[in-house]
Parts: C-alpha cells; structure tokens; sequence
C-alpha cells in the first residue's frame, strides 16, 4: 500500500501545476479563492508521498491520513466532481484523493491484520 500512497501523492501533486479547467490555462495556483490554501493543498499530497518513499509503514499510514485525511474533509464530494467535469489537473486531483483516501484506509488495514496478537 505505500506504493499506492506514494503514487497518489506523487499524481496529485503533478495536478495541482496542471490546468484544473478544460480549455483554459488555469492552475491550482491561479484560482484567487484557493491561494492561500493551494500551499495546503501541494503540502497535503507531498507528505504522504515523502513519507511512503522514505518512512515505515506506521508513519506512511499516518502521514496518509493527514495528508488524504485533510483533502477528503476539505474538497470531499466534489472530488468527483473535478474527476468528471475539469480539466486535465482536475482530474488528476481528484483521482489523488478518492485513491488516496482509499489506500490510506487500505494500509491503515493492513498494518492492523500484521500487528502480533497476544493470545493466553
């Protein structure tokens, strides 16, 4: 699953440069609604993919959940409205996030089922 996340991170990350509305050349970083918050928005799917490359499983599933966690409450449903209606960054933003919410809740399982159980 760190794959996952670090792939996800990594797409979403190359959407926020791309333009998020078909037809135009507007980027993640022109939108004036979003400029403060498009740093959260580049930091959110850079972490998960840093820590997936370089840390162990229980810091890529908790930087995971921050990073996708953070981007699921903060764009949630619309998601898959960028999925279905943006542009070429839109797209890949939003297919970050559902996949990236969903590996995230997969590595979270994953790392329960290989915990060691103490039986008596």
């Amino acid at each position: 699953m760190k794959r996952y996340l670090l792939l996800f991170g990594l797409l979403g990350l190359v959407g926020c440069f791309l333009p998020l509305v078909g037809g135009t050349s507007l980027t993640l970083f022109d939108v004036r609604q979003l400029q403060g918050r498009a740093w959260l928005v580049v930091v959110a799917f850079l972490v998960p993919a840093l820590v997936a490359w370089r840390g162990n499983s229980a810091s890529t599933v908790l930087a995971g959940i921050v990073g996708f966690g953070y981007l699921g409450w903060r764009l949630g449903p619309r998601a898959v409205d960028l999925v279905l209606h943006g542009g070429i960054g839109g797209k890949l933003i939003g297919v970050a996030i559902i996949g990236g919410v969903i590996a995230t809740i997969g590595a979270f399982l994953e790392s329960r089922s290989a915990e060691p159980r103490i039986t008596s």
